[in-house]
């Protein structure tokens, strides 16, 4: 490799530091070599909104990023090309395919769990680094593969979500989710963490992720609540919604029945923070009757560097962005400096690199060591609920849950 590992460190340490601080200066390099990285982001379909946020911390990134080699009077810049995936997974193969005729073989994403899976087969052939913000299916958790994920996998938040409603006195759960690799995935976790906890995970409803109309589905829902609330009680009895942005669809729908409205409902990480779910009145009503709590990965205020650059995002984005796209900022700086350290046409190269720099970067979302799978080990999550003031809604944090050594920790 070219550079040593301590070199690496020192670079990476000080470069959130230094970037946009330093003007360019005198005898800087006059040929410019500027790094490609490419990007999968769902930028419409139900993803959309972790898409554009993501889309954005990317643009943040770059700007640093460059500036900070501004600031070093190096010539060199990084560019990064995003394609649409539209939040399905097929597409996402053929940007994957583009991308690769580009010759860009370090890609930031996809987010999607059920993208990753798709083109995962095809980055591998090709020698294609992924690096995932958003992708947390645990059958994905697979050693020395080519998808790295800067957020952890799906057994913590089934672990998560199954503590916080047994703590809130649910013993009755009722699922709602999308028929791919993450619905089925995540749960499959939340019903093994739950079951060690004595509550009772009842058959539940799957929706293909396809359908554009779920009310079908929400009746259906509506029928096994009634059921289940006339022999348990509708303090015992919730939903589990493991959707994406089809979320506002299926509150919307869920508040023409009464019997929805009167039991806990908890979301997932592929809704938390939805800006879509809040522009919509009827499903953002919703939301704030039912006290919705949809748990995302998170990140500690207390980071220095995220209180430099979250506000920067939050502002060019106009909303306070998915947590996802926290990672998506770390993640270029990541892909550039492995970029910078492999030797070239070799993914075995980038892999060592890859995992040299994750185990060493401390950046907006925290440190990003991953474990034996290549997904991050260290993680806390935030809980995030809907709330109403002078007739707007917005997404609030309720709390934050930390992993002390084996102890989940609830804050407020």
């Amino acid at each position: 490799m070219k550079k040593t590992k301590y070199v690496l460190i020192g670079i990476l340490l000080l470069a959130t530091l230094w970037s946009g601080c330093i003007e360019s200066t005198e005898g800087a390099t006059s040929e410019s070599e500027t790094m490609t990285i490419g990007a999968l982001l769902p930028l419409t379909g139900n993803l959309a909104s972790v898409g554009e946020a993501s889309r954005t911390a990317l643009e943040v990134s770059a700007e640093d990023i460059n500036g900070y080699f501004s600031g070093l009077g190096s010539g060199k810049n990084v560019k990064v090309i995003v394609k649409d995936t539209e939040s399905d997974p097929e597409t996402a193969l053929e940007r994957l395919k583009e991308l690769d005729k580009l010759g860009l073989k370090i890609v930031i994403g996809p987010q999607a769990s059920d993208e990753a899976e798709t083109v995962l087969d095809y980055a591998t052939r090709n020698g294609i680094i992924l690096l995932s913000t958003a992708s947390t299916a645990p059958s994905l958790a697979i050693p020395d593969d080519n998808l790295f994920r800067l957020v952890p996998d799906d057994t913590n938040q089934g672990m998560v979500l199954a503590r916080l409603m047994g703590d809130e006195g649910i013993s009755t759960l009722i699922p709602m989710y999308r028929n791919d690799v993450w619905g089925n995935g995540l749960v499959n976790e939340v019903e093994k963490s739950f079951e060690v906890l004595n509550g009772t995970v009842l058959e539940g409803v799957r929706y293909e992720t396809e359908n554009t109309n779920l009310s079908t589905e929400v009746e259906a829902l509506n029928e096994k609540v009634m059921a289940a609330t006339s022999e348990h009680g509708e303090e015992s009895v919730a939903v589990l919604l493991c959707s994406h942005g089809e979320v506002t669809e299926v509150f919307a729908l869920a508040r023409t029945y009464p019997a929805l409205s009167e039991v806990n409902w908890y979301g997932t990480d592929g809704m938390a923070q939805n800006r879509g779910l809040i522009s919509n009145d009827n499903a953002a009503s919703f939301a704030a009757v039912t006290n919705v709590k949809a748990p995302i990965y998170g990140h500690l205020e207390t980071n220095d560097r995220y209180q430099e650059i979250g506000p920067k995002i939050e502002a060019r984005l106009g909303r306070i962005p998915e947590s996802y796209a926290l990672p998506a900022y770390d993640a270029l700086w990541i892909a550039t400096f492995v970029d910078l350290d492999a030797i070239p046409d070799n993914d075995e190269s980038v892999k060592l690199a890859m995992d040299t720099l994750t185990d060493t970067y401390y950046g907006i979302s925290g440190w990003t060591i991953l474990n034996e799978n290549g997904d991050r080990k260290y993680w806390n999550y935030g809980i995030w609920t809907v709330t109403e003031e002078n007739g707007s809604y917005q997404w609030v944090k309720d709390q934050t849950v930390i992993l002390r050594g084996e102890r989940l920790m609830f804050y407020k």
